[in-house]
């Protein structure tokens, strides 16, 4: 339907091809850490992780995923910024998956531009800048639910548990609600999109009790989920209200390869190829002439003090690269160097070391 676009929702399933861990993943590590650092008899993990032991009502080990927050609580009740610490440190260098890639094409040249996460990381903003030139509206924290709106010129992503820089909301009682401000965003949003929901398990309060208490979703709710995997019983309900569809799949990379198949959405490699080329040609340009203009004097003696310092950093750089052996060190001597014979020289000592460099060649011709 022409008017009536796809939106993306996203957890933590989402980004565990990108190499960040999973919901499940973390509370496994953080009820390891407190078993060490609180149980004394060495006894099991399964012994000890019981409701009375970690303070949780309930809690069943065997179900401990469902009990993110709490537990997240527990690890860090009395260190706050080491949680945030942590999880930063979770997400350090990722990279996004393939998957990402197709999503970032969809989102920048088709109409199902927003997205919805519960994530904290930037994967899906990563892949838009990297993937193409469109950059997105990012609400990273509730005060910013007032430039949403429901016709969309360019990608939204809605972090409505923050942005990872932002105090990211964790803890049982932060993600309980939905702050209202939210609640008027996603009302208008599925006033005009129909969700996709791809690595969320449904573990909070927020978004599922969204979900439970918004009327119908005008064309349902797609949930997928990995093929073979339980589905809980919330996601059930969900569904069901909101006459929906449960969809299982291989992964979130081997979904959006599907989707990329299907509606025929071109290779990227080329248009990668092409823009690391530029990029590298260009930054090497830039890098060339400026060394070049330091090399010449200045026009009065106190540009010529003021040039001295960036002159000598210029060296330093260019010091640095002939101990990597680059071919790119000697075009840069040459570069820097105004008198002919002495850049003939530097010509010809670099073909001596990069005899087959095309760039060096071309340059020297």
């Amino acid at each position: 339907m022409s008017d009536r676009p796809f939106c993306w929702i996203l957890g933590s399933g989402a980004s565990f091809q990108s190499g960040i861990p999973t919901g499940s993943m973390l509370v496994a590590q953080w009820l390891q850490e407190l078993h060490e650092l609180e149980d004394f008899t060495q006894g099991s993990i399964e012994q000890w992780a019981t409701a009375e032991n970690l303070g949780i009502k309930d809690f069943d080990y065997r179900h401990a995923a469902n009990f993110y927050p709490f537990i997240y609580q527990r690890r860090y009740r009395d260190y706050q910024e080491q949680g945030y610490a942590f999880l930063e440190k979770a997400m350090e260098g990722c990279e996004p998956s393939f998957g990402y890639s197709v999503l970032a094409q969809l989102m920048a040249t088709t109409r199902h531009k927003a997205a919805i996460t519960t994530n904290f990381d930037n994967l899906i903003a990563d892949a838009l800048s990297i993937y193409t030139r469109v950059f997105p509206l990012v609400c990273g924290h509730e005060s910013l639910t007032g430039y949403i709106r429901e016709k969309l010129r360019r990608p939204l992503i809605a972090k409505i548990h923050r942005d990872l820089l932002l105090a990211p909301l964790n803890s049982p009682d932060e993600i309980a609600a939905l702050p209202e401000d939210w609640n008027a965003a996603l009302s208008r949003i599925f006033a005009s999109f129909t969700p996709i929901v791809i690595g969320y398990g449904g573990n909070d309060g927020s978004l599922m009790g969204f979900l439970n208490s918004v009327a119908p979703i005008a064309g349902g709710i797609f949930w997928c989920h990995r093929a073979g995997s339980d589905v809980d019983t919330r996601v059930h309900e969900v569904v069901t209200k909101h006459r929906g569809k449960r969809v299982p799949i291989a992964g979130f990379d081997e979904f959006m390869l599907q989707l990329q198949e299907k509606l025929g959405l071109p290779a990227l490699l080329p248009q990668l190829e092409d823009a690391h080329k530029r990029r590298v040609a260009d930054y090497q340009k830039q890098v060339e002439k400026l060394t070049a203009t330091l090399a010449k004097p200045a026009e009065t003696d106190l540009a010529e003090a003021i040039r001295k310092p960036a002159r000598q950093a210029a060296r330093a750089a260019v010091n640095r690269l002939t101990r990597e052996k680059s071919w790119w060190s000697w075009q840069l001597k040459a570069y820097a160097e105004p008198d002919p014979a002495k850049r003939d020289a530097f010509y010809r000592a670099g073909l001596q070391d990069f005899p087959d460099s095309v760039e060096l060649l071309g340059n020297y011709a």
